[in-house]
């Protein structure tokens, strides 16, 4: 007998672009008028799109890229790799320069005279295998801020005959955090005229929002240069069911409408929970069925998943007595007051149980709501400290 059951069609691994794409109107509207003002008033306004770990940053921003691209604009998507407190801007530069041009869908031949204008300077950049090659031991002299910018002027020279406006998508500059100075460099090189009158860059930042924040501490004008700041939030109810319809459509695979409803009681719409949780359900589906009988090892297997990618080092980072405190809370429904954590936690004094609770705010464990109040990040995570021995 023919098996009519479809290859599992949740993505639970980190970078991989979902099956559908759901949601996020604003977000995509705000790009397509900013990506409008580019072409037509040549009014180029970057911006910033912030989110936590798996809300969905990588999808939209390559959701950016094809709507550029299908207004015929090429596009580059960059995930930013880490960089280490060793590491110089000129590092960061190189770097940045060589991968820009390796994701534009365009010929070898227009950037002939922009790879050999980086020759000049030093730098061999294959398109095609192999890496960066520098002189001298790898070292490259000048100043990062120049040779940021004479780079990008030379790369709009040889790709503005192809297209009106250049749009750099760049993941995860949160990477930036040991050098967080080099985003200083980039947003000066894109306030400089030249830049400004003569070339059509539109670029466009992701970053998690606690290292935004460091950013600013350190560089505070940076926060007004990439404005409007989208910030990413979980998806709706409704929202989660179409994704969930529109990804096993075709599929020979149903899920039961209680449990539809339950994925995203447990997930709470956030993205990447969702893939994982769901990922394990429809491996679980009995004669292409998912219902009650596929719920509690698939949320077994889910929260498990989540330990090993992420929970697991958050709660390593818990002292015992924090640890205690969060097995006490994850025991009932949230949100918590403290004056109600101080009574379950009897051996512990007032002051003792606010200090912990601090810690466990600042170790991303607990958010506080409001002053005294107290919760999870998500029921996901609740239930993944409710479940540890």
């Amino acid at each position: 007998m023919k098996n009519s059951i479809q290859p599992n069609p949740f993505t639970p691994k980190s970078g991989i672009d979902p099956r559908v794409f759901v949601g996020r109107d604003k977000e995509i509207e705000i790009f397509k008028r900013k990506l409008d003002d580019a072409i037509k008033l040549r009014r180029f306004d970057h911006f910033l799109v912030l989110g936590e770990w798996g809300i969905g940053k990588t999808s939209l921003l390559r959701e950016f890229k094809k709507i550029a691209q299908s207004n015929k604009v090429l596009a580059s998507y960059l995930p930013i790799r880490e960089f280490q407190q060793q590491d110089e801007f000129i590092t960061a530069t190189v770097n940045l320069i060589s991968q820009i041009p390796k994701s534009i869908p365009i010929k070898y031949q227009t950037l002939k005279n922009f790879i050999n204008s980086l020759g000049g300077i030093g730098i061999n950049l294959p398109l095609v295998g192999g890496g960066v090659q520098l002189p001298d031991k790898n070292e490259l002299k000048g100043d990062p801020q120049v040779i940021l910018l004479d780079a990008l002027i030379n790369l709009w020279h040889s790709v503005k005959s192809e297209t009106e406006v250049l749009v750099v998508l760049l993941d995860d500059v949160q990477n930036y955090q040991h050098i967080s100075g080099y985003l200083t460099i980039i947003k000066n090189v894109l306030n400089d005229d030249t830049i400004i009158k003569e070339t059509g860059f539109l670029f466009i930042l992701a970053s998690t929002p606690v290292a935004w924040a460091q950013f600013l501490k350190k560089h505070h004008p940076i926060g007004r240069y990439f404005t409007p700041i989208i910030k990413l939030g979980r998806l709706d109810l409704e929202e989660t069911l179409k994704v969930l319809d529109q990804t096993l459509h075709s599929t020979g695979v149903v899920f039961d409408e209680a449990i539809k409803r339950r994925v995203y009681e447990y997930s709470e719409g956030h993205p990447y929970e969702l893939q994982v949780l769901c990922s394990f359900l429809y491996d679980n589906q009995i004669a292409g069925k998912v219902s009650e009988d596929s719920w509690e090892v698939s949320l077994d297997m889910a929260i498990t998943q989540l330990g090993d990618i992420l929970l697991d080092h958050l709660y390593n980072e818990a002292s015992p007595s924090e640890a205690e405190v969060l097995k006490a809370l994850s025991e009932q429904s949230g949100p918590y007051e403290s004056y109600a954590i101080t009574g379950k936690m009897k051996r512990f004094s007032a002051g003792t149980v606010n200090k912990y609770l601090i810690r466990l705010v600042s170790k991303n464990l607990l958010l506080r709501k409001e002053r005294g109040v107290y919760a999870f990040p998500d029921r996901m995570c609740r239930e993944y400290v409710f479940r540890r021995l």
